[in-house]
């Protein structure tokens, strides 16, 4: 196969596994990056496979542990000198550093990425590095600081709708909605929080994006649960759980199931179904073997006003 037959193949089935990820279809999307690799390495390029190589990184960072990714991101981060490979290494690097909750290296990563945006004048990318760093600062319970960063990320999706093709996906405008309506239920602006967190869920709902409307679900349990409206609360936490059964769900981490049975127990305890609230706080229990008696820890206290689902 010529060279450039190589590389078209390579970018065909990236386009392929770009086209999943917007669907949160991580594991379909990373055997399409695998194919793209491998005609990538095929050719006499090395930055060619070293832009390939980042782009499949992104996909191996949702599925993890992704060590040997992060090892060669740094690697191709020393060596490169193209902008765009660089922004993207130390991007996936800090979501990388993010999944494993080591929230110092992940903003150091970000402000490397956030460094090298300014060189390529792309929105996306720039709303990219906006978002990452918001739920970096989200984590890290500085919700005043991360609703700034998601509005200016959606700032720019709004004031580039116009561009054909349009760099934000309406995927990926969702979930920096539902990010900024987290942050604003945490803040206590509960109701302008719930309206942008359902709009969010409705539109990953009607692209099929099932894996990337889990967060959404538990964001609205969250927030119907401090407005004590458990019957919504519940309803919206019980798919939640249902959706991390799924198998597309399997890019979620255990902090999810974790945060959405707390959620459903607290919410049945202040309902008055002390039956279903001792259920979930036992499967919740049972994830912490090393916390004895947590369910009657779990029913005296209320850590509505602490928890952060994104830590």
């Amino acid at each position: 196969m010529t060279e450039e037959a190589l590389k078209s193949a390579a970018e065909g089935a990236r386009r392929e596994a770009l086209a999943l990820l917007e669907k949160g279809e991580f594991s379909p999307a990373l055997a399409a990056y695998d194919r793209a690799l491998e005609a990538a390495n095929a050719t006499n390029d090395p930055a060619f496979a070293d832009w390939m190589f980042v782009c499949r990184a992104a996909a191996a960072a949702e599925l993890g542990p992704a060590d040997k990714e992060l090892v060669e991101l740094k690697c191709v981060l020393l060596r490169t000198r193209d902008p765009g490979t660089s922004f993207r290494a130390a991007y996936t690097a800090a979501r990388i550093y993010e999944i494993r909750r080591n929230y110092a290296r992940a903003a150091s990563y970000n402000a490397r990425a956030r460094s090298l945006v300014a060189q390529l004048a792309d929105p996306l990318l720039t709303g990219a590095a906006e978002n990452q760093a918001g739920s970096i600062l989200a984590a890290d319970s500085r919700f005043a600081e991360a609703a700034a960063s998601y509005r200016r990320c959606l700032d720019l999706a709004t004031s580039t709708q116009g561009l054909t093709p349009a760099p934000f996906s309406p995927a990926w405008r969702a979930i920096c909605q539902d990010n900024l309506g987290y942050s604003l239920i945490a803040l206590d602006q509960v109701p302008e929080g719930l309206a942008l967190v359902h709009e969010s869920f409705e539109t990953l709902e009607a692209l099929g994006a099932r894996a990337y409307s889990i967060v959404p679900l538990g964001d609205l349990c969250f927030g119907y649960l401090k407005s004590d409206r458990y019957a919504e609360a519940r309803y919206f936490g019980e798919a939640a759980l249902e959706r991390l059964a799924e198998p597309q769900a399997a890019g979620e981490t255990a902090s999810s199931e974790k945060n959405i049975l707390y959620l459903l127990g607290e919410t049945c305890h202040l309902a008055g179904d002390d039956g279903a609230a001792r259920a979930h706080f036992d499967r919740l229990a049972s994830l912490y073997p090393e916390f004895r008696n947590l369910r009657a820890y779990l029913e005296v206290f209320d850590f509505r006003n602490v928890i952060n689902l994104r830590s």
